[in-house]
């Protein structure tokens, strides 16, 4: 029976030079040989997980914004969840208002807008990391918008988790958490990569205990927890590793083939 192979890209399918390894790469490509699925899983836009994963195919289903949006083989959408343009819009004028290190970005389908006002350097390091160009917005032509996937707060950690909790606080239904020290994630809150494997290995026809699935951080633990095989990068947090049994080496030596060459 075919295994859906799911994985996060950053801290864990790409090391910290943003690559996948030789060695990665061929264990990937062999169980795509072998018949099995590779699928990433991101909170990343659709061309920015390309950047990664087309390192080693052309194309492939993936869980793009923590699963507010879930495309099959074909670029078709089998899921694409948003909040308004008005809640995202009264989210940046919140961090605007607040007037420190702080800036927003909003994604919606495959757009990218940022605010060129404040601290718009980390919104150019990111654009580094993904190989993706954002469109400077303001929260005007925010509030046009159809629908965003997601809204991306970068800045200083200390401040992200003060915001993390005001920002919990008035949008119960909304979910906000970090994927990274210095970026806090928002999306609606039936949305996560659990919910976006699962819709996968539905799609697949794939029962999900012979699911793999990668990750390094606190926004993979629901993808982790929702499959047969969960495998935990050894540069995740240690209090995150702690709820696995099975972690790997980190994803700068090559991790992930470290476990696909045990499935050979």
């Amino acid at each position: 029976m075919a295994k859906l192979l799911f994985s996060d890209i950053d801290g864990t399918l790409i090391n910290s030079k943003l690559e996948v390894t030789a060695k990665t790469k061929e264990a990937i490509r062999r169980q795509i040989i072998n018949g099995n699925v590779f699928i990433p899983v991101s909170a990343r836009m659709p061309q920015a997980i390309m950047t990664a994963a087309g390192q080693i195919m052309k194309t492939c289903p993936m869980v793009a914004y923590n699963g507010a949006l879930v495309l099959d083989e074909m670029g078709r959408p089998l899921c694409s969840k948003y909040m308004t343009a008005k809640q995202a819009a009264e989210i940046c004028t919140y961090i605007e208002e607040k007037q420190n290190q702080t800036t927003w970005s909003v994604y919606s389908g495959y757009d990218w807008y940022y605010f060129p006002g404040n601290n718009s350097d980390l919104i150019k390091q990111e654009e580094q990391i993904v190989k993706v160009k954002a469109k400077a917005s303001s929260i005007t032509q925010i509030q046009e918008l159809k629908g965003v996937h997601k809204v991306l707060l970068l800045g200083n950690p200390e401040q992200l988790t003060e915001e993390q909790r005001e920002l919990s606080s008035k949008y119960p239904e909304l979910v906000i958490v970090k994927s990274a020290p210095n970026l806090l994630e928002i999306m609606v809150k039936d949305v996560s990569k659990g919910e976006g494997v699962k819709m996968l290995a539905e799609e697949f026809n794939v029962d999900l205990k012979n699911c793999w699935a990668f990750g390094d951080n606190y926004n993979d633990e629901p993808m982790l927890k929702a499959v047969g095989h969960p495998i935990i990068m050894g540069n995740a947090p240690a209090d995150l590793k702690r709820h696995f049994t099975d972690v790997t080496s980190d994803n700068n030596h090559d991790g992930i083939a470290e476990v696909l060459d045990w499935l050979e």
